[in-house]
């Protein structure tokens, strides 16, 4: 099994997390430039997006949402969603909140690198005004949580350190210190540490 991923994306880092999180830290990762739409990628995903998930019989399966239940339903090692119950919609509930804050986020962050002159100035305002309501929500949720590790708490850790990595300007923490101090503890795991994002390209 292999990866085909970004060492900046956050969805590829939410898959290799929970690998890691389940005792799989040696999956080979390929990394390559989405936005330069190279060969390898788009022959697997043809809308050319990390992360692809390729399994050993040659099967490739893309989109972190469909990886992670891949791996939550294929793969051995502790379970990170539950299985039934309002306990398990919760869960899926923040992954998705998450995962619809990054979109946001990543949206933003590639019109701010447009030329200045070229920007939408209102559209940048709006998404990094959505993206701090998102925080105030993920911030909400992770009280709701229980505090055994989910793939909710991982993917919420995902994405606040997407927003740290390109959105620092947002300075989340002033305004929920609570987030603040679970985060820097969710940060110190060895499965966060070890994919933590390269300087940005």
């Amino acid at each position: 099994m292999r990866l085909i991923g970004s060492p900046t994306s956050p969805f590829v880092r939410k898959v290799r997390v929970l690998l890691i999180e389940k005792g799989f830290d040696d999956i080979e990762v390929e990394n390559v430039n989405a936005f330069e739409d190279p060969k390898e990628l788009i022959a697997h995903n043809p809308m050319s997006r990390v992360p692809v998930m390729i399994l050993t019989n040659g099967v490739a399966f893309y989109d972190s949402k469909l990886i992670v239940d891949y791996i939550e339903s294929n793969m051995q090692g502790p379970k990170f969603v539950p299985e039934a119950g309002a306990s398990r919609w919760f869960v899926l509930q923040a992954e998705a909140h998450a995962d619809t804050m990054i979109d946001v986020a990543i949206r933003s962050m590639l019109e701010r690198k447009r030329p200045a002159e070229k920007q939408m100035k209102e559209k940048i305002v709006r998404d990094e005004i959505a993206v701090a309501r998102g925080v105030g929500a993920a911030a909400k949720m992770i009280k709701g949580m229980d505090a055994q590790l989910n793939l909710g708490h991982i993917a919420i850790a995902c994405a606040m350190a997407y927003v740290d990595f390109r959105l620092p300007h947002l300075k989340w923490r002033d305004r929920h210190p609570e987030l603040s101090a679970w985060y820097q503890e969710m940060r110190l795991r060895a499965s966060m540490q070890a994919t933590a994002p390269e300087d940005p390209v």
